[in-house]
């Protein structure tokens, strides 16, 4: 059998303090028969989260808690935690998820062999009902195609430090969708993904309207921001096709905004479609 690697669970946090006491509860259940150490890493946080970590002391092996010396996107965070940490492999997770048991054992098992993994993802335990149905699951029982080619999502990632390193690490000057770039820059380098169905994560959905639109937005300039990065390597603009159904989409969700799932599915599909325009005005590249 194949010794597990030293394993660093890296954690990055902005204004947590509501959510990480119980994703670290999660990882201090956690057993691993390996060295680990976890890294939680502030972005500039203005409430609590610092003080929510520090109190896991002595619950969490290796306990770190570090403040990233220049603030930024969440890449920045990441980097600043890969840079930090010392494990053969990194176990990438954020600060308002929870991992089930053997979820550890399980990617850490992965990466003895794999270089590059995911987890799979439940959506069910922490998200209501008229939450779950806004957008479909991704990485329940595959590693999916986002937008180009398939990607882990950044909340369930694994990888060993030295393809993480290779690539360069996370690129910081993205808002958003650094877990696809990273995936598609290392799926160039010829690193595949492996899905790890033993690893199981909770994955929580934002849940108030507003918040559901600006995330959504978010991620919608940020796929301009990766079509201008992506498109000398072969990337496809969207066809007008795939803007109708968008549009389609916009139509249903107007009209079902009554229904159990139709305030946030219709935060979810304009937040989205926004985001593409705003980002292709601002970034003077066409991309809806």
């Amino acid at each position: 059998m194949t010794a597990l690697p030293t394993l660093s669970v890296l954690v990055t946090c902005k204004n947590s303090a509501s959510t990480l006491a119980d994703t670290l509860e999660s990882i201090a259940a956690q057993t691993y028969d390996g060295w680990w150490e976890v890294v939680v890493v502030d972005n500039a946080s203005t409430d609590e989260t610092v003080t929510v970590a520090n109190g896991f002391a002595g619950r969490l092996p290796n306990l770190r808690v570090l403040g990233v010396p220049n603030p930024g996107y969440q890449a920045a965070g990441l980097n600043h935690g890969i840079a930090q940490s010392t494990g053969e492999a990194i176990a990438f997770l954020d600060s308002d998820d929870l991992v089930a048991p053997g979820y550890l054992t399980a990617l850490g098992a992965a990466l003895a062999t794999a270089p590059f993994v995911g987890g799979a993802m439940d959506i069910e335990r922490l998200n209501p009902p008229e939450i779950r149905g806004r957008r479909d699951p991704l990485q329940q029982n595959r590693i999916d195609v986002i937008g180009w080619k398939e990607a882990v999502i950044g909340a369930s990632m694994g990888a060993r430090r030295e393809v993480v390193e290779k690539v360069g690490g996370f690129d910081e000057s993205l808002p958003t969708q650094h877990d696809l770039d990273i995936s598609w820059r290392l799926a160039d380098m010829g690193v595949e993904a492996t899905f790890v169905p033993g690893a199981l994560l909770h994955y929580r959905y934002r849940v108030g309207t507003r918040e559901i639109f600006s995330q959504e937005r978010g991620y919608g300039e940020g796929e301009v921001v990766l079509y201008r990065k992506f498109r000398p390597l072969g990337m496809p603009r969207r066809s007008p096709r795939q803007t109708l159904g968008d549009l389609f989409r916009l139509l249903r969700a107007l009209v079902g905004v009554r229904r159990t799932e139709g305030p946030a599915r219709l935060a979810t599909t304009a937040g989205k479609l926004l985001g593409r325009v705003e980002g292709s005005v601002r970034y003077r590249t066409l991309y809806l």
